[in-house]
């Protein structure tokens, strides 16, 4: 962990407070608070890189705080990490409502406080790379919005959607288009093994995937408070800050809402087909010169038999013959002896000519698969 990495730790408990300063020790600059009001007067001169902020606590709570945090434009970026003794639903929205990034439950080992904190100091650095673009995104969205209108963000969404290759470029379309309609979204997306959670604080933020996670199976449309979710096949849309006082937009989002889950849904289904097709056509890629040497080496064995059969035959006939002048046998028995072996021979090279069409058609059927590769 990077030791300049500066946390501000807010608990009303002093046994809790020490507990996580000897956890820090070494690994961080930690600075401890007994309550919000003493935590915001050390914030008016020094910005911590993170907060750890106690839910409940007299005074102001933690959510409280975290609100204030985020309503300031100086501290508003700063991840916020939430810890409680209560680790139910209402909860976690609270914190996610409050602003907060990422939630851990009384008792915690030390081990799972350094590893969120890992990933605290990941979301901060991209938060960090997304503030730099935010200007020329906020632009290009504002821009986008008096060009297109809204219905043609989501004919606009619909076209850049086919050329999305994976699930990253799809998800990250999504919310591109949700910004074009100043709204702030969390997308989920989940192919086979792969869960992709997106939004603007970044990819797979904690308490973003819990809640969808928590929502992903409440229906296709609902919503509650200022937040409203699409759920379509494989997607999960949430947009957080839908306008309330004006119920005709709101309307509109909904409808567009719908349109763009159920398209990234559809794209989504089509990303899977074309990756099993690349993976047939990369097996019958990799399979077609095992196949080529296969039938190479029928081919060569065949030719060593054809020779060997011959030569069996050849030796059998003259011994047949010379058995002929010590058998003592009338012509007509040594006639009827020669036809019975003739016929036998010529059914053996019958059989192999069966055998030799065989391969011919199994190296035309390898000829014909490569052939459509190529188309």
């Amino acid at each position: 962990m990077d030791v300049s990495l500066r946390v501000f730790v807010v608990d009303d408990d002093p046994i809790v407070l020490d507990m996580m300063a000897g956890m820090l020790e070494g690994l961080c600059s930690a600075e401890t608070f007994t309550s919000a009001e003493a935590c915001l007067a050390r914030v008016a001169h020094v910005k911590p890189d993170l907060f750890l902020l106690d839910v409940l606590m007299p005074g102001m709570d933690g959510y409280a705080l975290c609100r204030r945090l985020k309503e300031d434009w100086d501290t508003q970026d700063i991840p916020v990490l939430f810890v409680s003794a209560h680790d139910d639903t209402d909860t976690r929205l609270l914190c996610y409502e409050a602003g907060g990034d990422d939630f851990i439950q009384k008792p915690f080992e030390p081990a799972e406080l350094l590893g969120k904190l890992k990933v605290a100091g990941r979301i901060l650095a991209e938060k960090k790379s997304l503030h730099e673009q935010a200007g020329y995104a906020q632009r290009t969205a504002m821009a986008a919005m008096v060009s297109m209108g809204e219905l043609g963000v989501v004919l606009q969404f619909l076209s850049k959607s086919f050329a999305c290759a994976n699930v990253d470029e799809l998800a990250s379309a999504v919310i591109d288009a949700m910004r074009q309609y100043d709204l702030q979204a969390a997308v989920q997306m989940r192919l086979g093994d792969e869960v992709l959670s997106l939004s603007q604080n970044g990819h797979n933020v904690p308490l973003e995937v819990s809640v969808l996670n928590h929502v992903k199976d409440s229906g296709r449309i609902f919503q509650f408070k200022s937040r409203c979710v699409f759920n379509y096949g494989r997607v999960t849309l949430m947009v957080n800050n839908m306008p309330l006082e004006d119920a005709d937009r709101c309307g509109r989002i909904r409808d567009n809402g719908a349109l763009l889950a159920e398209g990234a849904d559809a794209r989504l289904r089509a990303i899977e087909t074309e990756m099993q097709a690349a993976r047939r056509r990369a097996g019958i890629e990799a399979a077609l010169p095992r196949l080529y040497s296969t039938l190479d080496d029928v081919q060569g064995n065949y030719r060593r038999n054809c020779f060997e059969l011959t030569q069996v035959m050849i030796d059998f006939q003259e011994t047949l013959t010379k058995a002929f002048i010590h058998l003592g046998l009338m012509e007509r028995q040594e006639e009827q002896l020669s036809n019975m072996a003739n016929e036998f021979m010529l059914r053996m090279v019958g059989t192999q000519d069966a055998s030799l069409e065989i391969v011919h058609r199994l190296e035309s059927l390898a000829n014909d698969l490569k052939t459509h590769l190529k188309s």
